[in-house]
């Protein structure tokens, strides 16, 4: 896909530095404060601004909590935050492009039961005033959403694997899985769209949803939902049965609202394994 995949993976990740024009200079001398600090520092502070969890979520989630998982240099090493509910939260972000910071539900110690909210330094990033790192002093902050986990996932499986980053349109990218995925990232085959960016394959055709089944069930009266922040709940029918479309072929586990009580779905081809958990 032309303006997403770079041409040579020799490409120096981009460093940002960079101060907007024609401001009043009391105005900008907060920010050049801010800006001047950060230019002799590794990294950039952003302000972490985790979203609001999905309604369903809330009912069968009351206390979540998150791992946040970033970057700390150019060179694939990520560090780890635990973060009680929404609390606020400064992260060291790398002076680089496109940049992957995930946010990671938490249920009862489990990091990896949810998919993360993400977002992407700097395209998700704004000014705001606070007293984060002094008085009046301008800080950047980044905003992270259920609709950029996926774009997120891909970068940090990207990173991990020392890809150049900073060299992808990322922000075309980004709008490309929105639009394609038909109102759920999550549905998308990520294993393939990142496996193709990495070898600098990528088409456009390669973003698109993964294989996947139609489920009949049999977990109990109640109403449920998968693990995808954008699959809302479906009420089991009065035998207990439950109809699940287009669900992709894979690990999955199934909730119930407001209980919580879940089940382990393995999906295939042809069979389906279910286990309470």
């Amino acid at each position: 896909m032309t303006g997403i995949v770079p041409k040579s993976s020799k490409h120096r990740r981009a460093v940002i530095f960079s101060v907007p024009r024609r401001l009043r200079m009391p105005a900008l001398l907060p920010l050049l404060l801010c800006c001047t600090c950060s230019f002799f520092s590794p990294g950039v502070p952003l302000a972490v601004r985790l979203p609001e969890a999905p309604e369903h979520w809330q009912q069968a989630f009351p206390e979540l909590d998150f791992r946040i998982l970033y970057p700390t240099n150019d060179s694939g090493g990520f560090a780890e935050r635990r973060v009680e509910g929404r609390a606020r939260l400064v992260i060291l972000c790398p002076k680089v492009l496109y940049v992957p910071v995930l946010a990671y539900p938490c249920l009862s110690g489990q990091p990896n039961v949810l998919p993360p909210a993400g977002g992407v330094y700097p395209l998700d990033c704004d000014i705001l005033t606070s007293d984060i790192l002094g008085p009046g002093v301008p800080t950047e902050s980044i905003s992270l959403s259920w609709e950029q986990g996926a774009v997120a996932e891909i970068l940090y499986r990207l990173w991990e694997q020392g890809a150049n980053c900073s060299a992808f349109n990322v922000p075309r990218l980004s709008g490309e899985i929105l639009t394609r995925s038909q109102g759920d990232p999550w549905a998308l085959d990520l294993e393939r769209i990142s496996s193709r960016l990495a070898a600098e394959e990528f088409r456009v055709t390669v973003i698109r949803l993964a294989p996947s089944r139609d489920l009949l069930l049999e977990p109990g009266t109640g109403n449920w939902f998968l693990e995808s922040p954008f699959r809302l709940p479906v009420p089991a029918r009065t035998d207990g049965s439950l109809f699940l479309q287009s669900v992709a072929l894979g690990a999955h586990i199934l909730f119930e609202t407001p209980s919580a009580s879940r089940y382990f779905l393995c999906v295939q081809e042809d069979t389906t394994l279910m286990v309470r958990r």
